[in-house]
């Protein structure tokens, strides 16, 4: 009799864990995409046998998001308002979802200045957001509206020639993302990088 006692009380507390768990709520996020800086790391190719010196920056952000229409996939590229090549962060059109702005301390200062690519004859001066790029859905092809919560990872190279980038710049670069429904996240700022 102990033995029907016990096993029907554990069915009952499995039983009663499952109901539970069904009861749970999803998590109430912003449908406007929140981020969070968590590191920033080097991978260096040193300059050997005439070949320049290359770093590439890889961006780990924290994410989360409401109703996680998050990234752009070929279907979204091919349709307005993601086809245009005006409008937007930066007004470089809707495709960019990824916004990310260089900033080169200055050796004088120490103060960390606005930073686009110099003119560098017969090539004009860059422009803001020439850095900017885009990262893929996140929610898998279906894109229901569920809430997301995860770590985006983003690789900037960047070739160090001189002529933009030189070994010892140090930068710090400020980064927001955008969603499909066009809202832009908070801006974050990371920590410095030498190059």
């Amino acid at each position: 009799m102990n033995l029907f006692r016990t096993l029907r009380g554990a069915a009952f507390l499995g039983l009663a864990g499952a109901g539970l768990s069904g009861c749970l709520n999803a998590p109430d996020y912003s449908t406007t995409p929140e981020i969070e800086f968590r590191d920033v790391k080097v991978t260096r190719i040193p300059a050997v046998n005439g070949n320049v010196g290359r770093d590439t920056l890889e961006f780990v952000l924290g994410f989360r998001d409401g109703d996680g229409d998050l990234g752009l996939g070929p279907e979204d590229l091919a349709k307005a308002p993601f086809n245009t090549k005006t409008g937007g962060h930066n007004n470089r059109g809707y495709s960019y979802n990824y916004f990310i702005q260089p900033y080169k301390k200055n050796t004088v200062t120490k103060n960390f200045d606005f930073y686009v690519t110099p003119a560098l004859p017969p090539f004009p001066a860059g422009i803001v957001g020439e850095y900017d790029s885009q990262y893929p859905r996140l929610n898998g092809a279906d894109g229901r509206a569920a809430p997301l919560k995860g770590e985006l990872r983003y690789k900037l190279p960047l070739s160090l020639d001189g002529t933009v980038f030189s070994p010892g710049d140090v930068f710090r670069f400020e980064i927001s993302i955008l969603d499909r429904g066009l809202h832009e996240s908070n801006k974050i700022t990371t920590s410095e990088v030498t190059l």
